[in-house]
């Protein structure tokens, strides 16, 4: 059984805490009439709670009730009557959970809270309180992700309680997930190339042009015959610094060169000269010399990443397991239409 309470940090750490913040972001009005829209278990929904949770959404639906009032209806009422469901839902979810995280006594101490801050700032070379400033510059409250850690360390402890080992990950389960998608593991393939390029100057007429373009079809004839080799005619024709190399540029990954230069170049077989490519300062041709296949991480390399993945996968799965239980065993009343 693989060690299961490590603390996994990269850079994305602040993509992560961003995403906990989604919703909910700013405040509603105190002039809310905290009406109850539903009941949970005796525990009420309230009118207050959806316009906190997702301001625009809660402003449509209220526009759509006061337009039904008049007999107005719109074509986008459909679309604002699912939202409205699907937020109603996640928070009738996020009352059940938290009841069940009460049943369940699950206590989550504020040491390991802030052992898990200081692992996180620490991670991407901050002080504390650089982290909870580079948080509070993204409108995140110290206090507020402070809570958002301790609902997820709870609603994890809670799954772990109710599955036990249902919830770990075993050696086998990694490795299993390595060999079935090792395509995922394979690094990025990159082509080794060579340029010719020719200029044409911003000003220059189509007359120009046009015969800038009858050149450069001229040398792709000859580089295609074999006349002369791709790199004498670089060195003869080409207004790129690579010319002092025979065009030589090297190898190069797709996503480092321009849309119009990666899709030629990486459909190019070994020794094969491309089309003429137009770009926004020139004309260029392309010759593919070599290919290198990206190697694939080793399971040592790529088993964080498949952790992670196996964590998200068996968190939602028995979350969804525990919510629909609880859903059977609970009373449930909504009192708007939806």
């Amino acid at each position: 059984m693989i060690e299961k309470n490590k603390i996994f940090i990269a850079a994305a750490i602040f993509a992560f805490i961003s995403s906990l913040f989604i919703f909910g972001a700013g405040k509603a009005d105190a002039l809310i009439i905290d009406q109850v829209i539903a009941v949970v278990n005796k525990t009420p929904v309230t009118l207050y709670e959806f316009a906190n949770f997702d301001r625009q959404d809660f402003e449509d639906y209220e526009r759509m009730q006061n337009e039904a009032s008049q007999g107005i209806f719109t074509a986008s009422d459909s679309r604002i009557m699912s939202k409205t469901k699907d937020i109603l839902n996640i928070l009738i979810d996020n009352i059940l959970l938290k009841q069940e995280e009460e049943k369940a006594a699950i206590y989550i101490s504020p040491k390991r809270l802030d052992e898990y801050i200081k692992a996180v700032a620490h991670a991407n070379n901050l002080t504390e309180s650089q982290f909870f400033n580079f948080l509070s510059k993204r409108g995140i409250s110290k206090k507020e992700y402070i809570k958002q850690v301790k609902n997820n360390f709870t609603k994890m402890e809670l799954l772990r309680k109710v599955y036990g080992n249902k919830m770990a990950i075993t050696k086998p389960q990694l490795l299993a997930y390595y060999k079935k998608n090792i395509e995922e593991f394979r690094g990025e393939p990159k082509v080794d190339l060579k340029l010719i390029f020719l200029s044409v100057p911003a000003n220059s007429g189509k007359k120009a042009e046009q015969k800038i373009y009858e050149k450069i079809l001229k040398i792709r004839s000859e580089a295609v015959a074999g006349s002369e080799s791709f790199s004498d005619l670089a060195r003869k024709y080409s207004q790129d610094p690579s010319e002092k190399n025979g065009g030589r540029i090297g190898y190069v990954f797709k996503n480092k060169l321009s849309p119009n230069f990666s899709d030629t170049a990486f459909k190019l077989h070994v020794g094969e000269v491309s089309g003429v490519i137009r770009t926004p300062f020139g004309y260029a041709l392309l010759k593919s010399v070599g290919k290198k296949m990206g190697a694939f991480k080793t399971y040592k390399q790529a088993k964080q990443g498949i952790l992670s993945v196996l964590e998200k996968y068996k968190t939602n799965k028995y979350l969804m397991k525990l919510l629909n239980k609880a859903r059977k065993n609970s009373y449930i009343k909504i009192l708007i239409a939806v």
